[in-house]
């Protein structure tokens, strides 16, 4: 146990910030006993920040993490970014009670589909998130709807959903949505190029207001 332990004191190490307030464990290869022991012997109180993409994390070892007091109640920003996330990780961040506070969380490049983006958008934990990062995964249209009629996001400032393989039904979801009352920005290039959904987008009162737009919309 002594053994097992000190790789990972020594990942601590490395990775805490001189003011504690940032954990880098990014680019690690983080197996099922990486995440096990993690689980089991990483406690850091006070840590705002906490990098854990490209570590090839999967479902079982985010829910081994969440499970457990390796997030801190503290956490602010999670980065967890091309990793191998679907919707049981998905589904594991959204009822981890520790992640309360959370305001930013980076998922972009897993393979959430609608069903992942659903639990994100109904969770009332992540009630405080002002960005969230969805690019490059698989939420298409059910996934759109759900954040766009999500009843907890109502402080969220960010969404980014490109590349997600939305059309025309989660184009007007957004094109519509009453529940998003924070968003200034949207991020929602490459995604299918329904020329009706695009155009609902276009003419939007909610997403004129915003402050900026990215679509595949090709102005005259």
């Amino acid at each position: 146990m002594e053994e097992t332990s000190a790789y990972i004191r020594k990942w601590v190490k490395k990775g805490l910030s001189k003011d504690g307030k940032t954990l880098d464990f990014s680019n690690r290869k983080i197996g099922r006993q990486e995440a096990q022991d993690l689980a089991e012997y990483v406690s850091v109180p006070g840590v705002e920040i906490l990098f854990l993409h490209e570590t090839w994390i999967k479902d079982v070892y985010l829910e081994d993490l969440a499970g457990s007091d390796f997030f801190p109640e503290s956490l602010l920003e999670l980065w967890l970014y091309k990793n191998k996330i679907s919707d049981a990780g998905a589904q594991a961040l959204a009822q981890c009670k520790k992640l309360s506070n959370l305001r930013y969380l980076s998922l972009y490049s897993n393979k959430i589909t609608g069903a992942g983006a659903s639990q994100l958008a109904n969770s009332k934990i992540l009630a405080n998130l002002e960005t969230l990062d969805l690019s490059f995964n698989r939420v298409g249209d059910e996934g759109a709807a759900a954040l766009a009629n999500s009843p907890f996001l109502k402080k969220l400032k960010t969404l980014h959903l490109d590349a997600n393989g939305i059309g025309y039904r989660g184009m007007s979801a957004l094109a519509d949505s009453t529940s998003l009352k924070s968003l200034t920005t949207l991020n929602f290039s490459n995604n299918r190029m329904d020329i009706e959904g695009l155009e609902l987008m276009r003419e939007s009162k909610f997403l004129q207001s915003l402050a900026m737009v990215k679509t595949d919309i090709v102005e005259d």
